[in-house]
């Protein structure tokens, strides 16, 4: 063993033994063993907001519940019975597509539900969710006021009854023209999505144009002709309706985190735009969920 002798001109003194073999015990290592959390996917952030993440999922900034269900919720439970009812399912409708029994449907579970999601969405900061919700809202508010005979809808065309009828008839098919273009809008938006959300704006975008032909047909008198595109109508709104229960199954097992998680088809297919910087923290998988 060295040893060294110190001392100062104050009479201070002090040894230093040093051991002539170093000891190679290991030293423990005190650093934090946790693993790095996984980064999200694109398809776990679709499936549970419908939507191009704009923000990072791997820090939550809300603590609000995900409004997506109630409006899915609502939607389903507005749509779906008006689609019997166009079909003529077990006399719904009155076998003409009338849907006065569905205005109270048409106000508090579509046009309500919808714009509460909406605005919830819009709170998030999910624009195309909050687009959606908003605007379907509002075209259930619509179509339940011209079935109220507060609203004037078919008298307000003159005193002539049949005459204000085809006047109507004719009018409303306009609005539905426009709610296929803007359908067709946000099937093309969706294609950012997966293949449900596409094929289920897509349905709705081809009902619109069946429903307004209707309208033109029966302002023409043509009964027969205009009941088949009533049909056809209600039967592509079906099959959108049924792609819609799917999406709202796989939101409420999201949302009590079930481990089995429904498949929505291929993403990420179209790149995101470069004014979301955000979208580099994710990394693009077209495989199924």
């Amino acid at each position: 063993m060295s040893q060294l002798h110190f001392s100062s001109p104050d009479g201070i003194q002090f040894d230093l033994r040093l051991p002539d073999q170093i000891d190679n015990t290991p030293v423990p290592d005190y650093r934090s063993q946790a693993e790095t959390p996984h980064k999200p996917t694109q398809q776990t952030f679709a499936r549970a907001y419908s939507s191009p993440p704009t923000i990072n999922p791997a820090k939550p900034c809300h603590a609000f519940g995900n409004p997506t269900p109630v409006g899915l919720g609502g939607f389903l439970l507005a749509n779906t019975p008006a689609t019997m009812m166009l079909l003529g399912w077990h006399g719904a409708g009155g076998a003409n597509g009338n849907e006065s029994a569905a205005v109270g449907m048409f106000f508090y579970m579509g046009c309500l539900l919808e714009v509460l999601c909406g605005i919830g969405e819009w709170i998030k900061g999910e624009t195309f969710n909050a687009a959606v919700f908003l605007i379907l809202g509002g075209y259930f508010g619509a179509s339940g006021a011209v079935l109220v005979p507060f609203y004037n809808a078919i008298s307000g065309y003159g005193a002539d009854g049949i005459a204000a009828q085809f006047a109507y008839h004719d009018s409303y098919a306009m609005f539905l023209i426009f709610m296929g273009v803007l359908l067709l809008f946000f099937t093309i938006a969706s294609i950012r999505l997966d293949v449900c959300h596409v094929v289920l704006f897509a349905c709705f975008t081809a009902c619109f144009p069946c429903l307004a032909m209707s309208y033109f047909y029966m302002a023409d008198g043509n009964a027969s002709t205009a009941r088949t595109y009533r049909i056809w109508g209600a039967v592509v709104s079906l099959v959108g309706s049924i792609i819609l229960w799917y999406l709202f199954l796989g939101s409420l097992l999201d949302a009590v985190d079930f481990p089995i998680a429904l498949p929505l088809g291929v993403n990420g297919v179209v790149s995101g735009g470069t004014k979301h910087q955000c979208l580099a923290d994710f990394e693009p998988q077209s495989d199924w969920l």
